[in-house]
């Protein structure tokens, strides 16, 4: 019984033995896997230290960076408040220029106006030069005319002196040899045949022809002269209402023109004058609208370039604060994994 119990006791002690055995290696297995497991979580935590510490470091950059991203932010902010300053500006300016558009549109409107005003004046003037040229034709006629009257005068007086002689010779009856000389002299012309045939008391009434027919040639010279002193006499007071038309107009000062001989000559220098002063005053407003439209153009050009640039600045400040909320998300995200 006792070996019995002894047997049993060693059977119990091998099982034991075995299964401690069984416990033992499985232990060592697990004590293996727990090694293993630590080499590797080890390992794992080296690894999670240095991305922590890339994390740290890229946190740090990060926070650099938005440092960097609220002072551009600021510093557009600032540059935003002065762009509004200068819109404001370039607007007020932008009106100025608006109604100084507005004025030099209705001065163009005026010197238009007026220039339509002083281009009838001016085909006025050209009428009355175009007068003018022909009463100066007509007075050279009435000169022609006025030398031929008196030539005509001239030979009738030369005339009558002769006849005047003759009538003295023929009286004298001791001077017969002096009226056949003067008559052979007479002989020349047809007017002192015909009056060598009427000698003695026919010589008186012939007188008294040639006079009357001295004072109707003189009659008909004065009519001439009346004429030319008339047509000089309209011209003159033609030229003086136009001159005072035109000092208002053209701003000259004309003075009153006397009748002289050459009274045409100077008219026409007085028109070609005006005209040539009202082509300067053209010329001169023409260069102001041009002025004016070059300045409205370089106004419209700059406002344009304006809001170009106001435009980008806009699309810029959008992308950076995008890429500010950007960063923010990340960095946020970055340190809740931390």
């Amino acid at each position: 019984r006792a070996e019995q119990q002894r047997n049993e006791a060693l059977l119990n002690v091998e099982e034991l033995t075995r299964a401690f055995k069984k416990y033992k290696e499985k232990i060592t297995e697990k004590l293996e896997k727990v090694k293993a497991e630590e080499v590797a979580l080890g390992k794992d935590l080296i690894n999670c230290e240095k991305e922590k510490e890339k994390m740290n470091e890229k946190c740090v950059s990060y926070r650099k960076d938005l440092d960097i991203l609220e002072e551009q932010l600021r510093q557009l902010k600032e540059e935003n408040h002065s762009t509004k300053e200068e819109i404001k500006t370039l607007e007020a300016k932008n009106t100025e220029m608006v109604s100084m558009l507005t004025r030099s549109d209705q001065k163009i409107v005026e010197l238009e106006s007026e220039l339509s005003e002083k281009e009838t004046v001016l085909k006025e003037k050209n009428a009355l030069i175009s007068e003018n040229t022909e009463l100066r034709a007509l007075t050279a006629q009435q000169h022609n005319r006025l030398k031929l009257c008196h030539q005509e005068i001239e030979d009738l007086r030369e005339e009558l002196n002769i006849l005047e002689t003759i009538i003295q010779l023929s009286l004298g009856t001791s001077e017969e040899f002096k009226w056949h000389r003067f008559k052979h002299q007479l002989s020349s012309s047809s007017t002192k045949e015909a009056l060598s045939e009427s000698c003695g008391e026919s010589n008186k009434p012939l007188i008294a022809d040639l006079s009357i027919k001295l004072a109707m040639e003189e009659a008909e010279i004065q009519k001439p002269c009346a004429n030319l002193t008339y047509c000089t006499g309209a011209e003159h007071l033609s030229n003086d209402n136009e001159g005072q038309e035109y000092s208002r107009l053209c701003d000259l000062e004309t003075e009153p023109v006397k009748f002289i001989g050459s009274q045409g000559e100077r008219t026409c220098q007085q028109l070609e004058l005006i005209s040539k002063q009202f082509e300067k005053e053209r010329q001169r407003f023409r260069k102001e609208i041009e002025e004016l439209r070059t300045k409205l153009t370089k106004a419209d050009d700059e406002n344009s370039s304006l809001k170009t640039s106001m435009a980008q600045r806009a699309s810029q400040f959008q992308i950076i604060q995008e890429d500010l909320l950007k960063k923010a998300s990340k960095t946020s995200s970055l340190e809740k994994e931390v």
